[in-house]
This record gives structure tokens, sequence and C-alpha cells, in this order.
């Protein structure tokens, strides 16, 4: 087991916690690429502003969260071999 002090697993509980992050955002903005070319509009940045309809806020919200969530959920588990499970 790699001790808590060590530079190798400061490193790697220092990748945890971004490497999901910029996954999801690199993935949201592939999202919202896809959306435009999709719709020919940008995604709506808050569904509560006037024009956006449900079915745009509904589509944009599901696109871009899944999306979101796969790219974080696959940075983990790219992770986690590398990481040290403690007991």
């Amino acid at each position: 087991m790699i001790p808590k002090t060590s530079p190798r697993h400061l490193l790697l509980a220092g990748m945890a916690l971004a490497l999901p992050a910029l996954a999801d955002r690199a993935a949201r903005r592939l999202a919202a690429r896809g959306y435009m070319r999709w719709t020919g509009v940008r995604p709506p940045r808050n569904p509560a502003t006037l024009g956006v309809t449900w079915s745009q806020a509904i589509l944009w919200t599901a696109v871009a969260g899944a999306l979101g969530g796969v790219a974080r959920m696959a940075s983990r588990r790219i992770l986690a071999p590398a990481l040290p499970v403690e007991e």
C-alpha cells in the first residue's frame, strides 16, 4: 500500500479529483456542439429563460447529463487500478 503522504499518493488523489471533472466538462462541450448541429440553436443555459421550451430544456438536460455522467464514470474506472484501496 502507498503511504498517504507519498508524492505518488498525492498525485493520484489529485488526479482522482480533477480528471472526472475535466472529462465531464469535455463531454458537455462535445454535447453542446452536437446539439447545435442537430437543432441549429445553442443549448439552453437556463431552462427558466423565456423562449426555452420544455422539449429543449429536457433534451439538453438529458443529453448533457448522460454524456457527462458516462465521462465521469469512465475516468474513475480508468483511474481505479492505480488508486490504493484502504481496508
